[in-house]
């Protein structure tokens, strides 16, 4: 298993195990007094949200729309601002809901494809490229899910680039005497504020 995916493998897992041993335990349930299994009435999955950040899934820094078919299973669409132009991407978000959705920490993996790279050269705009293709990534979820409320989301994402961006960056240095003051990392990172809509 992939050592960057393991943590949340073991999330899932102790959120599964959690569960099944409060599964159990007796409990009285009443109008004042809920079942732990059930969702408190102001705590909601969302169907819909928006999101403003920086990362991917938000073009660069700019917004996500994520809809949901299934509780689990969301499809997103993100642009934004990416130092190089436009940026856009497009992708699905599979999230655990722990204590059907109560927790205020739900992790997620997602799969995305849109821009994963982006090459800016200051005073020389004209070389400025984007590069797509896919991205993996994991992250979490923090805040409770309530209608018209927003809630904190964090990832750490896998570009997996082509070939093509090195070979534009080794060009552009060679034939065109452009010098890069960072490398691009092999993983990038995403901030975010969402809002559950529906």
């Amino acid at each position: 298993m992939n050592k960057s995916l393991f943590p949340i493998a073991v999330a899932f897992l102790l959120c599964a195990a959690t569960t099944r041993a409060q599964d159990h335990q007796p409990h009285e349930t009443s109008p004042q007094n809920p079942s732990p299994h059930e969702a408190s009435p102001d705590v909601f999955t969302d169907n819909f949200n928006i999101g403003f950040g920086f990362g991917q899934d938000y073009g660069g820094l700019g917004a996500n729309l994520t809809v949901y078919p299934q509780k689990n299973i969301g499809l997103f669409v993100g642009g934004g601002y990416a130092l190089a132009g436009f940026g856009y991407n497009a992708g699905i978000k599979l999230r655990a809901l722990p204590n059907n959705g109560a927790s205020k920490v739900r992790p997620f993996l997602e799969a995305m494809y849109g821009y994963n790279a982006a090459v800016a050269v200051t005073n020389n705009t004209q070389y400025n490229k984007l590069f797509y293709g896919p991205t993996i990534g994991a992250g979490l979820d923090i805040g409770r899910l309530v209608k018209n409320r927003g809630y904190l989301s964090l990832a750490i994402l896998i570009p997996i680039r082509s070939p093509d961006v090195d070979n534009y960056i080794n060009s552009l240095q060679t034939n065109y005497g452009v010098s890069f003051n960072n490398n691009l990392l092999p993983i990038s990172f995403s901030i975010g504020y969402k809002v559950a809509i529906d």
